[in-house]
């Protein structure tokens, strides 16, 4: 062949292959899958630019001002796709759990990446690229070049600096497919300062959202992986009640152990003017609708060591801290709550409906009923389960009502609302706050 483009064509090949892969199936609605559909799309057209810059530079005396276009073209995709890869990092380390510090770094990060890479463009427009060589030993160079150098290392260092504060909060897969990109630029910052001709940048690319679709971003496997936390579960339960021959008896006499657990958090949720949707959908689409919002509220749940306790028509609880009891099962319950409103908001979308929720946290001491060694709740009760139920039913829809508990550990992550004292019955006057949608103090 005579211009070096054999690593580019492979790379183009493959990222073709990935691109019509994605976005054929159905994919999981994340940040992060919203920022890869755009990595890809730049790694194509950076691929692409690759190519034909090559050959304009192996024929710039007949075509200087396409040449120079395209070749500047490529180093500005090259840019955008560092940018991109930089803001992917920023956005898999972000976490409810985050102390507002980390976040604020967070914020003050995007802005800098963004006032960097709009200064690149306009550098790389605006100053002049040099070329050297005709066929296979051909590379560009000059300020435009360089910039983009220095800005991959900057890169480098700022997504290893974002990793070692988040690593802990991120899970591996997601580090794992960062870090490829780190690897694969130092490997070809190396390779290619010493063998400037072989132009390995856009194989580099190619190789690194590879790496990515297969770690972090496929769909199917996150499906999978769904798929196997749910089989598990029920793999479990038959073992339980697989000791003795599974007949009626063996059921009635399985024995749950009851404990007290001092130190747990508890949902309740229950359906905005329930009746009045099931009059005007008819039960069987409501419950369908309700079947499919719950299922996605208790996949959520094991994200956030969360186990529920029962849910039945528009009603459903959950709590913290069983059986492994700690500090943060109210921060676990209150991160669980807002992103069932997120679920919520999604799916009132994607079906066109208008449905609101209520929701009641509280906490405190519980006594539950544990079944099998996995320690499944087959039962709980306790002030805190009464008095979430209370609360939600005097909460605005769409919105956290919690208990004075509750708010002693978090009001000051969080921007609660004090609402007037109420008499709850049973148990007196009551303070008691509100967490309109979820939002964090700054």
């Amino acid at each position: 062949m005579p211009i070096s483009i054999e690593f580019q064509i492979a790379g183009l090949i493959f990222t073709t292959i990935l691109f019509v892969a994605f976005f054929k199936k159905v994919k999981w609605d994340s940040t992060q899958n919203r920022i890869y559909k755009a990595i890809l799309i730049i790694t194509l057209v950076e691929l692409a630019l690759d190519i034909a810059s090559v050959y304009t530079i192996n024929h710039r005396d007949s075509m200087p001002l396409l040449n120079n276009f395209l070749s500047k073209a490529y180093i500005v995709a090259m840019n955008g796709f560092i940018y991109a890869i930089d803001i992917y990092t920023i956005s898999c380390a972000t976490n409810r759990k985050l102390p507002p510090i980390l976040k604020t770094l967070k914020f003050g990060l995007l802005s800098v990446l963004s006032a960097m890479i709009v200064a690149i463009t306009i550098l790389t427009c605006v100053s002049r690229l040099y070329y050297s060589g005709y066929g296979r030993q051909i590379y560009s160079y000059g300020a435009p070049s360089d910039i983009t150098y220095m800005f991959s290392t900057f890169s480098v260092m700022m997504v290893i600096f974002v990793l070692l504060l988040n690593a802990r909060h991120m899970k591996m897969s997601k580090v794992f497919s960062i870090l490829s990109f780190c690897v694969m630029e130092g490997i070809i910052a190396i390779v290619q300062m010493f063998n400037k001709e072989l132009l390995l940048v856009g194989f580099g690319t190619s190789v690194t959202v590879f790496i990515m679709y297969f770690t972090v971003e496929n769909p199917d496997a996150q499906t999978i992986n769904r798929l196997a936390q749910a089989n598990k579960r029920a793999r479990d339960l038959i073992r339980f009640y697989s000791t003795t021959p599974i007949n009626k008896k063996s059921l009635e006499t399985a024995n749950p152990v009851a404990n007290i657990f001092s130190d747990v958090c508890v949902l309740v949720l229950e359906v905005v003017d329930f009746a009045k949707f099931a009059n005007r959908m008819g039960i069987e689409r409501l419950s369908r609708y309700l079947s499919s919002l719950f299922e996605k509220i208790e996949s959520a749940s094991d994200s956030f060591s969360v186990e529920k306790i029962r849910s039945f028509g528009g009603y459903y609880s959950a709590v913290s801290g069983i059986p492994e009891q700690g500090s943060m099962s109210a921060s676990e319950m209150i991160h669980f709550a807002i992103e069932i409103l997120s679920i919520l908001k999604k799916t009132n979308t994607q079906n066109g409906m208008n449905l609101q929720l209520r929701i009641g946290v509280a906490s405190g001491p519980v006594v539950a009923e544990l079944v099998g060694n996995q320690n499944f709740i087959s039962n709980a009760w306790g002030n805190p389960i009464a008095l979430a139920e209370m609360l939600q039913n005097t909460c605005s829809p769409n919105c956290i009502h919690v208990s004075e508990s509750v708010y002693a550990q978090l009001g000051e992550l969080y921007a609660f609302e004090a609402l007037p004292e109420k008499d709850y019955e049973g148990m007196g006057k009551l303070k008691t706050w509100q967490l309109e949608g979820g939002g964090m103090n700054n």
